[in-house]
């Protein structure tokens, strides 16, 4: 019998972060075994000057590093002794998911990044240790980056089966408040609308929000199509968003999402939905059949395929 590939997951273990997804869609797969490797913060995440989220989103790694609330990350040292002792054997491959998780050395022969938020962090020192880096925007690609998209997860970000006549908020936006997200939350409940707008909910109590919600909300911070899109898209709700490069390559405006650039055609597309059930329903369920492939399952799967583990 064919044994499992091997592969080491390093990432920075806050209770919500990007790697999770990832880490998740690997488990799911039966021809792999796992050994997590990273940061470790418990309860603790830096998000809004640092807030404690529930005990139930933390994922502890199997070879953890402390990490102190208001403390930078640990450096994660690749070639220190007692993470070399702790594997419990030669990875086939090393996958690094990294948001701004501060890294040395090189771990093993065959290693791959995912540069999670290209948009905000520099990979310099990353990309020239990887032989495959992963790129989550194409807007901040550099040549020998590999394109690899954000996703929605199967489990967690499933279609409402509540009718949105029958929901309870109009829109929703679970996320950091960044100034132009509260302009245009502050806009839409000014004009009578139940918005929900909050930061740290994920997993099931984010669905459970999601899921009373007629429209989804998003305005990223630069013009990275953020995880986001894909989840609101899965959970089968009218996306509203704003128009960046990676979005409008992949999905259809005025069929898959509603499109803003500004405040004010933010706050009319989702009013208009908003005030529509029946189109926002609609809208709603072109753009889960148009998401559908878009699993972290799918770019796992893309990921191994594309550094020769798989075929």
């Amino acid at each position: 019998m064919k044994r499992k590939h091997r592969i080491v997951f390093s990432t920075l273990f806050y209770p919500v972060a990007m790697g999770r997804y990832m880490l998740d869609a690997l488990r799911r797969r039966q021809d792999v075994e796992l050994f997590t490797v990273g940061p470790f913060s418990g309860t603790w995440i830096p998000w809004k000057g640092g807030i404690i989220l529930p005990q139930s989103y933390v994922e502890t790694p199997d070879f953890p590093l402390s990490l102190m609330p208001g403390v930078a990350p640990s450096t994660l040292v690749y070639g220190e002794a007692r993470l070399l002792d702790a594997l419990p054997w030669k990875p086939d491959l090393w996958i690094e998911a990294n948001a701004a998780m501060p890294v040395r050395g090189r771990p093993a022969e065959t290693y791959a990044v995912v540069a999670t938020d290209p948009h905000v962090v520099d990979y310099t020192e990353r990309r020239r240790e990887a032989d495959f880096f992963f790129n989550m925007q194409t807007p901040y690609m550099q040549p020998g980056d590999i394109w690899l998209p954000y996703a929605y997860d199967p489990q967690w970000h499933t279609p409402s089966p509540i009718p949105p006549s029958q929901r309870e908020y109009d829109a929703a936006l679970v996320g950091l408040q960044y100034g132009h997200r509260i302009d245009l939350v502050t806009r839409l409940t000014g004009l009578g609308l139940r918005v929900y707008f909050d930061t740290g909910p994920a997993y099931e109590d984010a669905r459970r929000i999601y899921h009373q919600s007629r429209v989804g909300l998003n305005w990223s911070s630069l013009k990275d199509t953020t995880a986001r899109v894909f989840e609101i898209m899965a959970f089968g709700i009218a996306p509203v968003l704003n128009r960046v490069p990676d979005l409008v390559s992949m999905f259809k405006e005025g069929e898959h999402f509603y499109g803003f650039d500004t405040v004010q055609e933010g706050v009319m597309a989702a009013l208009k939905l908003a005030q529509d059930p029946f189109m926002a329903d609609e809208i709603g369920r072109k753009a889960q059949t148009a998401v559908a492939p878009h699993t972290w399952d799918a770019r796992m799967d893309d990921l191994l395929r594309k550094v020769g583990l798989v075929k």
